[in-house]
């Protein structure tokens, strides 16, 4: 009984392994991009001291809807966006000087762009 009881057991077993796939919504070229925006924190334009920060640049992030059943763009999507720019050219710390909509945007339904400084921080 017990022999036949883990015959059972393993052959159910063996049945249920199969090749299965994983999908996801992470851009593989892309994943380095993903973490380094991880690490750039958003501050004030009153936090950054100008004797210790380097600053690299204006940096933007967009958020666009292009279909209509999508969401519509959200500021946190663009700041995430931005992010990843300010990442990109060896930031670690922005500033947000404004976020506003683009009127009538080429590829989208809707879109929301936000600015910033990047600023290079070494803590």
């Amino acid at each position: 009984m017990r022999v036949f009881l883990i015959m059972a057991l393993s052959s159910s077993l063996i049945a249920c392994s199969g090749n299965y796939s994983f999908n996801t919504n992470v851009d593989k070229e892309n994943f380095e991009n993903y973490l380094p925006a991880t690490e750039v924190e958003i501050v004030n334009d009153e936090q950054i001291d100008p004797l210790q920060a380097e600053y690299l640049g204006i940096v933007e992030g967009l958020s666009c809807q292009e279909k209509a059943n999508q969401a519509p763009p959200q500021k946190v999507d663009a700041r995430n966006s931005l992010r990843e720019q300010a990442a990109s050219i060896g930031a670690n710390v922005v500033t947000i000087q404004q976020c506003y909509p683009i009127e009538e945007p080429a590829a989208c339904i809707a879109m929301l762009s936000c600015f910033g400084k990047a600023y290079r921080i070494e803590k």
